[in-house]
C-alpha cells in the first residue's frame, strides 16, 4: 500500500495576508493555498511544518488524514468567546484528546488511530462538515466537548474510575457537525448512545433565551451594543446565546458515571444493537430467499421458453440480461436436481456462440463471484 496524508487548514474570523500566504508558500511549493484555505496532500514526504504550530499561528481549523489510520482534527478558539474553564472538564489528558492554552486561544487537539484502518475517498472526512463543530462551541454547545471525552474513554486514555463531566443536554440528537466528528474521529457509537442515556432532551432555546435577554439590565446590553459596535464582524447572537446558556447547567439522570460504567453500558448497547441487526438481516435473507423461489417457480412452468429467450440474448449482444436469465436457469436446475442436463444444454449453446466471448467472460465472472459470496 503507497503512502498517502492529507492536510488542510482553513482561516474562519479572518483572511490570511498577503505575507502570510507568501510564508505559508515557502513551507510548500506544491500546496493549493488562498487567502482562507492551505490543502497539500503527499504520495511520498511530508509536510514541512509543525501543524500544530500552523494552526496556532495561521489557521482556526485543521484536518488531516493518513492511509495507516491517523485521523487528526484540530479547532482554534478565542478564549475570549469560549469559556475555558468549562472546556476543561471535558479533556483529561492522554493522546486522543487535549485542549491547550495558545495565547489568546485555545486548541482542541483530537486524534484517533487505527490498526487495521479501511482507506477509501470518504475516510478522509471533510473540513467543511467539521468546521460548524467551532461555531456550536463559541456558542456555548458543549456537545462536542463531551464527544472528545469519549474519544479519549474509548482510546483507554481514562482510568476506569475516572468520573464524566458534566453531560451536555441533547446527545441524543446530535447536528450534523457532530455526527461527522463521530465518523471521522471513529468514536464508538455504541459508547455514544450509552452516554445519551444520561442526557436530557435538548430545550429550545428561543423563548427562554428572549426572556433572559429582555430582563438583562440596560447597562449590560448597551455593553453588548457597544462590542457590537466595536468589531461589526463579531458574530453578536452567538456571543449572546453563549451567555445564556453558561448561566444554565448541564443536567445529569442520576449521578454521574464513571469510565468503567460506559464502557460496560456500551458493551450492552452493542450487544442488542447486533442481536437486533442479525435479526433484521435473518428476515431481509428470508423475505429474498422466499422471493427467489417464487421467481424460479414461475421460471419452471416454460423452461424451453427460456433457453430460447437466452440464445436469443447472447445472439442480440444483450450480455448483462443473458447472464441474469443464464443464472435462473442454472440456479432452477439445481434446486430440481437436474444440474447435469443444465450443463449439457449451455455446453450445446457455447459451441453454437463460440464467438460471443463478452457472454461468456461474463458468465465465468459471474460464477467465480457466486462462489466467493457462498
Amino acid at each position: 500500500m503507497s503512502e498517502y496524508q492529507c492536510y488542510e487548514f482553513v482561516a474562519l474570523d479572518r483572511p490570511l495576508t498577503a505575507k502570510q500566504m507568501a510564508e505559508l508558500r515557502a513551507v510548500s511549493t506544491r500546496a493549493e493555498i488562498s487567502p482562507t484555505r492551505f490543502w497539500n496532500e503527499y504520495q511520498w514526504g511530508d509536510l514541512k511544518a509543525d501543524p500544530t504550530k500552523l494552526i496556532e499561528r495561521y489557521f482556526d481549523a485543521h484536518l488531516y488524514s493518513a492511509n495507516w489510520g491517523t485521523h487528526r482534527l484540530m479547532l482554534r478558539v478565542p478564549k475570549a468567546r469560549v469559556e475555558p474553564k468549562a472546556l476543561k472538564p471535558y479533556f483529561g489528558g492522554g493522546h486522543a484528546a487535549r485542549l491547550t492554552n495558545t495565547g489568546e486561544h485555545v486548541l482542541l487537539d483530537l486524534c484517533s488511530d487505527t490498526e487495521e484502518p479501511e482507506y477509501d475517498e470518504q475516510s478522509q472526512g471533510s473540513l467543511a462538515a467539521l468546521a460548524p463543530l467551532r461555531a456550536e462551541l463559541l456558542r456555548g454547545d458543549l456537545r462536542a466537548a463531551y464527544l472528545a471525552w469519549l474519544l479519549a474513554v474509548a482510546a483507554d486514555d481514562l482510568d476506569d474510575d475516572a468520573e464524566e463531566p458534566p453531560v451536555p443536554a441533547g446527545l441524543g440528537e446530535l447536528t450534523a457537525a457532530q455526527e461527522a466528528m463521530v465518523e471521522f474521529l471513529r468514536i464508538d457509537v455504541d459508547l455514544v448512545s450509552a452516554a445519551a442515556s444520561g442526557s436530557a432532551a435538548a430545550m429550545k432555546d428561543g423563548a427562554p433565551f428572549r426572556r433572559w435577554l429582555a430582563a438583562l439590565p440596560t447597562k449590560e446590553k448597551d455593553a453588548w451594543l457597544t462590542r457590537a459596535a466595536d468589531d461589526p464582524e463579531l458574530g453578536l447572537g452567538g456571543e449572546l446565546l453563549r451567555a445564556f446558556r453558561a448561566t444554565t447547567k448541564a443536567e445529569h439522570h442520576g449521578t454521574r458515571r464513571t469510565a468503567r460504567e460506559l464502557r460496560a453500558l456500551a458493551k450492552a448497547q452493542r450487544a442488542e444493537r447486533e442481536k437486533a441487526e442479525a435479526e433484521r438481516a435473518r428476515k431481509t435473507k428470508a423475505q429474498a430467499d422466499a422471493a427467489r423461489q417464487r421467481h424460479l417457480t414461475k421460471l419452471a412452468r416454460d423452461v424451453e421458453g427460456a433457453w430460447s429467450k437466452l440464445e436469443k440474448l447472447v445472439e442480440a449482444s444483450d450480455y448483462d440480461v443473458a447472464v441474469k436469465l443464464a443464472i435462473d436457469l442454472r440456479d432452477l436446475a439445481t434446486r430440481e436436481a437436474t444440474a447435469p442436463a443444465f450443463a449439457r444444454r449451455f455446453e450445446a449453446l457455447r459451441k453454437r456462440q463460440l464467438r460471443r466471448r463478452g457472454f461468456f467472460d461474463r458468465w465465468k465472472r459471474a460464477n467465480e463471484n457466486d462462489l466467493r459470496d457462498r
